[in-house]
């Protein structure tokens, strides 16, 4: 992410004025692009979550194996660690050194080694920090000005790219040394890995360099928006995504011919850009409008767009517990974006073949609009009878192909554009029945005044058992 920063005073607390460093084309760069969304205009959700941290925020990082997340705080040189599992910053590890007490630009964690690397543009610096005791370890000495990192768990092997650079530093993992350096274009802005193809990503001033990373050589170069600033890649399809600060586009790269295949329009000022791999879905900020943007990465829509906090500048995902990380530099803050909570309140009335299930929604949507309910039966008489499922977009609603007799509970879970989340608590159990079919074999014996009435029983008592039988005469004279 390019950014430029300087301190203001205001009420006597440090903090920072972020502004976008615009790469110089040829002419002036147009200050404000139209608002286009592709399939309309969607209205921003409600407020996140938000965790306090440093000063300045301009990075983040995931290790979705010990749901931790990495902030690096470029304001203090610093790193927050938050507890995922409480949204709760956990420690503060201080990085960087020399003169200046600003520069924690990039953050990244190898998952594998549970190693964090975060670039300090104060003393040109790496730091590597070990996550299971949150302090560093090692400094690697790079060139001026590191800005983003990326990390090859697969191959130990962590890239480095510099402010308004053209190259990217390699650096061995398990030596903590600097092996090659690579010449990009210029005006690097961000970097990715595809650890399955061992392929490097770098955006630079409207393209995007291909790199080798067994042979460290650039392999071919895309063409993209004039200002790409954020890349991420989703290793499953191989396709890689740059979201464009200055026309608002985010590109679709197909990693196998490196061809652009789609392109979402949203609107200027994109500043970063994640992907979550098992959802398919790509998450992409906004730092002029402070929105998060939520795109269906199969039908290429739109799903939501999130109000996140002042001039957002990155953005990570968890994947494991489906939760989006949006670091703000302007108020200090991460914005969490999660999954719904599990509605409560459950109830069902049972009736032939099917139940009514009531229930209350979450009282947290995760900071995105819940989109619908989904509620699912069990059978707790014959649990192969059990299953069925109902969606819709709230209370109450009716489950059917139940078995009359059986005995059912019923959990609800609420669906937001981030996903689904936890299921609720079960109801209570209900029982579909219907009415008796009708006896059969009816005889009477006539008596004085009177008729002896003798029938069977019917073949089924819809489901609850019999209660007890009436006898109707008719007089036919």
């Amino acid at each position: 992410m390019r950014s430029a920063h300087g301190m203001v005073r205001t009420g006597g607390r440090r903090s920072f004025t972020w502004r976008k460093q615009l790469v110089a084309l040829a002419g002036a760069v147009g200050l404000l692009m139209p608002l286009v969304v592709l399939g309309g205009a969607v209205e921003a959700s409600a407020a996140t979550t938000t965790v306090t941290v440093g000063l300045g925020p301009n990075g983040v990082a995931v290790n979705g194996k010990t749901n931790t997340i990495y902030v690096a705080n470029y304001g203090d040189n610093t790193v927050s660690v938050i507890n995922g599992n409480t949204n709760t910053v956990a420690g503060t590890v201080t990085v960087g050194g020399g003169s200046s007490p600003y520069g924690a630009a990039g953050v990244a964690v190898n998952e594998k080694t549970n190693i964090v690397y975060v670039t300090n543009q104060s003393n040109n610096t790496v730091s590597v920090i070990d996550g299971d005791t949150n302090t560093v370890t090692g400094t690697v000495n790079v060139g001026a000005r590191p800005s983003t990192v990326a990390v090859n768990e697969t191959m130990n092997t962590v890239y480095v790219t510099y402010y308004g650079g053209d190259r990217v530093s390699v650096i061995d993992g398990a030596t903590k040394a600097v092996t090659d350096i690579v010449t990009g274009g210029y005006g690097l802005a961000g970097v990715a890995v595809n650890q399955k193809t061992n392929t490097v990503y770098l955006t630079n001033a409207g393209t995007v360099s291909v790199i080798n990373g067994a042979t460290n050589t650039v392999t071919g170069t895309v063409t993209v928006g004039p200002i790409p600033n954020g890349v991420a890649v989703n290793e499953t399809t191989n396709t890689v995504y740059v979201a464009d600060y200055n026309d608002g586009k985010v590109s679709a790269i197909n990693g196998a011919d490196n061809t652009v295949t789609d392109i979402v329009t949203l609107r200027f000022g994109l500043s970063g850009v994640a992907v979550n791999e098992t959802t398919n879905t790509v998450y992409v900020i906004n730092y002029d409008a402070n929105t998060a943007s939520v795109i269906n990465a199969a039908t290429k829509a739109v799903t939501d767009t999130v109000t996140v906090g002042v001039h957002p500048s990155a953005v990570a995902v968890n994947e494991t517990t489906n939760t989006v990380y949006v670091t703000n530099t302007r108020d200090d803050t991460v914005s969490v974006i999660a999954t719904p909570g599990a509605p409560s309140g459950v109830s069902a009335t049972a009736g032939d073949r099917q139940a009514t299930v009531a229930f209350t929604p979450p009282t947290s949507d995760g900071g995105s609009a819940v989109t619908g309910y989904t509620v699912t039966a069990t059978d707790t008489t014959t649990p192969g009878n059990g299953g069925q499922t109902v969606t819709g977009t709230g209370s109450p609603l009716t489950v059917t192909g139940l078995t009359n007799g059986d005995s059912y509970t019923f959990t609800v879970t609420a669906t937001n554009a981030v996903g689904t989340g936890p299921a609720s608590d079960a109801s209570a159990a209900v029982t579909p029945a219907t009415t008796p079919g009708a006896p059969s074999g009816v005889s009477a014996t006539a008596g004085n005044g009177q008729a002896t009435v003798v029938f069977t029983p019917p073949t089924s008592d819809g489901g609850s058992a019999v209660t007890g039988y009436t006898v109707t005469a008719t007089d036919t004279d």
